[in-house]
């Protein structure tokens, strides 16, 4: 049987193309001296509360000027364009510890974290660690390689500048609505086949009993909803190092090709100027995030670092089985997406990068 697909085009807020935002100070959330007063404030009282990081929820992290906005925003995030931009955080001022509290508290107003890895880190640190993008049992995140457009595996990723590099590590956003669009319009075929499973690497992350490569399609139509799970383009590679992974038909290999493409295509593609002291929030599920290559400046000066939250909406959209080949739970109103953590392991927030990536 055919998988289900939308009878055409989807339109709608989140089919946005890139020239509708190139202004970013106009729609970036910038936080205000009043703003970073009350979220200072906030976290200061969870630490003289002796609460762990991982221990705080939404309401020990009370912003009373600030959250309207912040409620806003998620509107904008899971609801309207898909992704969001708080802007402006004096993290330079901070240390470790209290700038993880404040990431945390104030994307407990966005969601609700969940473990990015088999290790139950809470909390991932994006720097390149000498990790070789050659090692297929790695992810490339910790490398300074290209990221091809993908998503993760929640239903909002954000990530908090800390430093940029001497060159390189532009980030980009792309709605996965607005490409899908002009695929059905261009060339239905190739749209089609990506409603389809596409085998991908598991790079490592196996759960017991399981395969080290998965079927999932980059295109689904559930409840009446689109939801996208774009594959980092290499995963969609390396796989063949599977002798049981089915190869790709030439249909798909030639449908992945345009979708990466019209990605890349400046119709569609947002760069985004990431700064320090900005957290982008992204609902995965309609658009996809890349990043290009990156030099980071030499040493001692600090190396391009950010750091990443997974994050599940209770009230977020339904989403298709087909996504449990990756996810642990996709049920609406659970703690939801997220990694399959080792048995032997607890939930992390580790406060620097650690070395394996793992």
């Amino acid at each position: 049987m055919a998988p289900a697909m939308p009878k055409g085009p989807l339109g709608g807020s989140f089919a946005w193309r890139s020239d509708a935002f190139q202004n970013y100070d106009s729609w970036a959330l910038q936080v205000a001296p009043e703003d970073i007063a009350e979220i200072e404030s906030a976290a200061t009282a969870t630490k003289a509360a002796g609460l762990d990081i991982r221990q705080i929820t939404r309401d020990h992290f009370p912003l009373p000027g600030f959250t309207s906005r912040l409620a806003q925003l998620r509107q904008r995030i899971l609801s309207e364009l898909g992704f969001g931009y708080v802007r402006g955080l004096p993290v330079e001022r901070w240390d470790a510890e209290f700038r993880m509290r404040v990431y945390w508290g104030i994307s407990r107003h966005i969601g609700d974290p969940v473990p990015q890895n088999r290790n139950g880190h809470l909390i991932g640190h994006v720097i390149d660690i000498g990790t070789s993008v050659n090692d297929a049992n790695k992810r490339i995140t910790q490398t300074n390689a290209e990221l091809s457009f993908h998503v993760d595996s929640c239903d909002v990723v954000a990530l908090l500048c800390l430093a940029t590099s001497k060159s390189g590590g532009e980030s980009a956003i792309v709605s996965g609505v607005a490409v899908h669009d002009e695929m059905m319009r261009t060339r239905p075929d190739l749209c089609a086949a990506l409603y389809g499973p596409i085998p991908m690497d598991r790079r490592g992350e196996v759960p017991a009993g399981g395969k080290g490569w998965y079927e999932m399609p980059l295109f689904n139509w559930c409840c009446n909803s689109f939801t996208g799970f774009a594959p980092v383009r290499l995963y969609v590679e390396s796989v063949h190092r599977f002798p049981d992974a089915p190869p790709l038909t030439p249909l798909l290999s030639e449908a992945l090709d345009l979708f990466y493409e019209l990605c890349a295509d400046p119709r569609f593609c947002l760069m985004i100027p990431f700064k320090p002291g900005d957290i982008q929030y992204i609902h995965n599920h309609v658009v996809f995030h890349a990043r290009t290559a990156y030099i980071d400046h030499p040493a001692p000066a600090p190396k391009r670092h950010l750091m990443r939250l997974w994050l599940s909406a209770a009230d977020g959209r339904e989403l298709p089985d087909t996504l449990l080949a990756k996810w642990p739970v996709v049920e609406r109103g659970k703690l939801r997406g997220g990694a399959v953590i080792a048995p032997d392991r607890e939930w992390v927030v580790p406060l620097e990068p650690e070395t394996p990536a793992y």
